[in-house]
């Protein structure tokens, strides 16, 4: 009922929204400077030409067709001197065949010897640089966005709208750079098959046009038609780009196999050599709408996930780099602060069961859950409908456990399959959209070691964006629910995770049921203000009941809670004294479970300088009070933690020299004048010339935190005890890379992360009134003897009780070597090498230099794999 009632609520108040501000966006008054609202108000065109002979892409620009185009050369500065004339001439052309859209861009440069032409990975901006973004479904809020640097590395990206984008949009082009010091220029030539790009069908194409040069050494942005630094938006006030006809808007069929081996010295399986194939396919069903597939998608990555060792109870949130759940990313995204609907990376997720060994055992099962098969639909109509849906399969997987002379097979998952779909439909030019999306998991389990998953999951949503005044203001609203079904066990399991703790003992609003088969809930948020101008205001509202999940096909942080936040912020970009531009943001948050108690409020101030020198500083100083913890003693009662100050400082040198570093430092101490902790981080990029480039990040942590969880226990009276101590952790991580460039296609990469992390607990308690103020009150000191790696506490004659001591030392170590070799478009041959050692042991070894070292002598996985792509279309 509750959902039938926000539904209709939500929908009221949609129609609202739309009768009473719908509106064209035509003109730009959001400036206090006439000449940017003039230039950014423009009504900018251009007319592409069509030509008989293909142009030659190697970045020269002297073939016949780019001798007689159209070159344009009506630059307008963006930054720093907004609406002015820029210090260097630019000039762009825009060419088209049946097949592909051909870019060029002249950089006239007065000071040749000082083009930054860097070589990069694919995807980070280094250099100079020129872009051209399309507005293809001509929607004012989307755009695909293809970059080259200087050096000739690509760069692309979609834009999802107001100022978001996906940068692991990969698309199939090519671009090429030439840099000419006798010219006094730079030049680059990109060829961008139509089939790259979304658009409805039509006579003529008309379509947002974007083009952009960016001068390193001046950290100066030129546009072809202003869009101001301190828009709201970007797509919508594109120029116009036209004269685009018959095109062929029949889409292809692109297939990208690939196979690879791997070999493993040091596995103690029978099977150290591993083979595999698999397949991504794409079909145009029109020039708006195609169909992606999947056949045993690789796993392979460039780099391991980072290391990271948690002494909280939140799950960490990993990217998504696997191509085929890239691909369409815009459409299936719903996303609401730090939850998604629709999480990819559970798709193909490391088995879920795995089997306890004895001594003389050993384990072998697969890394991850193979997908036998995916398919996915997205695209756009003309209208504004857009369309998404996926559906994959993942296989049943088994572990086997080999003794000396046995071998047994383990259920490790089920079969399982996962639907995604969504529908998003724009109003008012785009400034209004509309959307719906569903999830749905199901499991065939049919062992009862699997008893413990959900057998299936569903969940729903709708979301609400409306701009106005220009898209000066907005509101942006979502909700959902989710419901969840399985065995008993699998409910009861679902209710006692970290994310919902209904077994707390003190929440009058949870009740633990264990003999429910189903957990529902909802949740949703409502956000909106001002987002452009000097000064701007933000306000939120979210909220999560206790029964919502999302985690099955999507990615919950925590439910049971009600959240409100709002934020100030003060900005100039226009260059005063030494500055050359600034912000000031004040910040205010109050949660509460959903059940009204107060857990935290925070108010906060943050401020950036960039100085004209090219320099930059972040300072930050946050107060948290009114601390009530319900998460840290893991489903015990709430615990009240005194308030902090935490304060930050970080400084960036000029990132266009040859030599960059950042470094700062933040602190963050407790009013009750045991707690603290401090982060300090140094970054260092080297480019030793245009091919070789290292970089390192450094992160050295202390925390000293007085009410940490050590463990629980079970009191004589048969009740739980809830043990927490002072744990004194030391961490520290560091980050190297090592990247060489022959040319933009071929590249050798070094990647390595050693972690380390230690910690040792003391000042163990008992927690006794844990909402208590007082700390004489919330706690009731006990001594502990430590022997064999187990505390046992004695509090009187009558109650003691033992607990395994929680020191711990841990050590991890990923590294990767990959050579790389870009053949053709899209189709490329690797090497790597990846180096893995992780161990965790109990205890406490007070010098973390000691651990730090120990990672490089210790025992280490090695896998080395060969793999090639090859892409093609039919």
């Amino acid at each position: 009922m509750f959902l039938c009632r926000s539904v209709v609520v939500f929908i009221a108040i949609i129609v609202s929204f739309i009768e009473c501000y719908s509106q064209d966006t035509i003109t730009y008054k959001l400036s206090s400077s006439s000449l940017v609202n003039q230039f950014a108000s423009e009504n900018k065109t251009y007319s592409a030409l069509k030509v008989q002979d293909r142009p030659r892409i190697d970045g020269s620009l002297d073939d016949a067709c780019w001798i007689t185009a159209n070159w344009d050369d009506r630059f307008i500065q963006q930054q720093p001197l907004q609406a002015e004339k820029p210090s260097q001439i630019t000039k762009v052309a825009i060419l088209f065949d049946a097949e592909y859209l051909y870019v060029g861009v002249k950089c006239y440069d007065n000071d040749p010897e000082h083009i930054r032409s860097i070589l990069s990975r694919r995807d980070e901006y280094s250099g100079d640089m020129v872009g051209i973004a399309l507005d293809s479904y001509a929607d004012n809020r989307t755009a695909f966005e293809f970059d080259v640097t200087a050096a000739g590395q690509k760069i692309d990206l979609m834009h999802l709208g107001a100022q978001e984008a996906d940068y692991n949009w990969d698309a199939i082009w090519e671009g090429k750079t030439n840099v000419s010091i006798e010219d006094s220029l730079w030049t680059a030539e990109l060829r961008i098959p139509f089939s790259q790009l979304r658009f409805a069908k039509a006579d003529e194409q008309v379509w947002g046009l974007h083009v952009w040069r960016y001068i390193d050494r001046l950290d100066e942005e030129d546009h072809w038609k202003l869009i101001p630094v301190d828009a709201p938006a970007t797509v919508y006030l594109f120029g116009e780009l036209n004269g685009i006809k018959d095109i062929n808007s029949k889409r292809k069929v692109e297939l990208l196999p690939y196979g690879n081996v791997k070999y493993s010295p040091n596995t103690e399986l029978k099977e150290k050599w591993k083979y595999g194939a698999g397949l991504d396919g794409k079909i145009g069903l029109t020039s708006d709408f195609t169909v992606d597939f999947t056949i045993n998608p690789d796993f392979g990555q460039v780099e391991a996930d980072p290391s990271i060792l948690t002494l909280n109870t939140y799950e960490v949130f990993y990217d998504e780099k696997r191509p085929f759940f890239l691909e369409g990313n815009n459409v299936l995204n719903y996303a609401t602060g730090r939850d998604l609907l629709f999480y990819s990376r559970r798709i193909g997720h490391a088995p879920s069961y795995e089997p306890d060994l004895n001594d003389g055992e050993t384990l072998s099962m697969p890394d991850n859950t193979s997908i036998l098969g995916a398919i996915k639909l997205t695209g756009k109509s003309k209208k504004g409908l857009s369309i998404g849906f996926m559906n994959s399969l993942t296989a049943n997987e088994t572990a086997t456990v080999y003794g000396e002379n046995s071998e047994t097979d383990y259920a490790a998952e089920p079969l399982t399959n996962y639907l995604v779909g969504r529908i998003k439909k724009d109003f008012n030019k785009g400034n209004t959209v509309l959307g719906g999306m569903i999830t749905s998991v199901n499991r065939n389990i049919n062992d009862s070691l699997l008893n413990f998953l959900p057998s299936s999951s569903l969940t729903g949503g709708l979301d609400f964006v409306h701009n106005w005044k220009k898209r000066k203001y907005f509101v942006d609203m979502k909700t959902f629910a989710s419901n969840v079904k399985g065995s008993e066990d699998a409910i009861s399991s679902l209710q006692l995770a970290s994310q919902h703790y209904f077994q707390r003992p003190d929440a009058d609003h949870l009740e633990y049921d264990a003999s429910k088969t189903n957990l529902a809930g909802h949740g949703g948020a409502i956000k909106g203000g001002k987002r452009s101008g000097k000064f701007r205001a933000i306000g939120s509202f979210s909220w999560r009941s206790p029964g919502i999940d999302l985690n099955d096909i999507g990615y919950m942080y925590q439910a049971d809670f009600l959240e409100e936040s709002v934020e100030l912020k003060y900005l100039v970009n226009k260059p005063k004294g030494i500055m050359r531009n600034y912000w000031l943001r004040l910040t205010q948050t109050a949660d509460w479970s959903y059940g009204g108690e107060m857990t935290k409020q925070e108010i906060g101030s943050h401020a950036y300088v960039r100085f004209k020198n090219l320099w930059n500083v972040h300072l930050n100083l946050e107060r948290d009070y009114d601390i009530f913890d319900t998460r840290e003693l893991r489903g015990g009662p709430i615990l009240y933690k005194e308030p902090t100050w935490d304060g930050e400082i970080f400084i960036q040198s000029n990132g266009s020299k040859n030599l960059f570093t950042g470094f700062g430092s933040r602190y963050i101490a407790g009013d009750d004048h045991i707690s603290k902790r401090s982060i300090n981080t140094f970054y260092l990029l080297w480019r030793l010339g245009k091919n070789l480039s290292i970089s390192s990040k450094t992160i050295y942590q202390t925390n000293v935190d007085y009410h940490q969880y050590a463990g629980k226990v079970k009191l004589p009276d048969s009740e739980v005890g809830y043990i927490v101590g002072q744990v004194n952790q030391k961490t520290l991580v560091s980050t190297l890379r090592l990247e060489y460039f022959i040319t933009p296609e071929v590249s050798i990469q070094y990647y390595a992360s050693p972690y380390a992390s230690i910690g040792q607990y003391e000042n163990f308690r008992r927690v006794n009134v844990g909402d208590s103020r007082n700390l004489d009150e919330r706690y009731i000191p006990i001594a502990g003897v430590l022997a064999d790696d187990i505390y046992t506490f004695t509090e009187d004659e009558s109650t003691s009780y033992r607990m395994y001591n929680p020191d711990f030392n841990f050590k991890e170590f990923n590294s990767n070597l990959v050579a790389r070799w870009e053949f053709r478009a899209g189709s490329t041959f690797y090497f790597v090498w990846n180096r893995t050692v992780s161990d965790y042991q109990r205890g406490y070894d007070p010098s973390i230099g000691n651990v730090f070292g120990d990672i490089f002598g210790a025992e280490s996985q090695n896998v080395f794999m060969l793999k090639f792509t090859y892409w093609f279309s039919l």
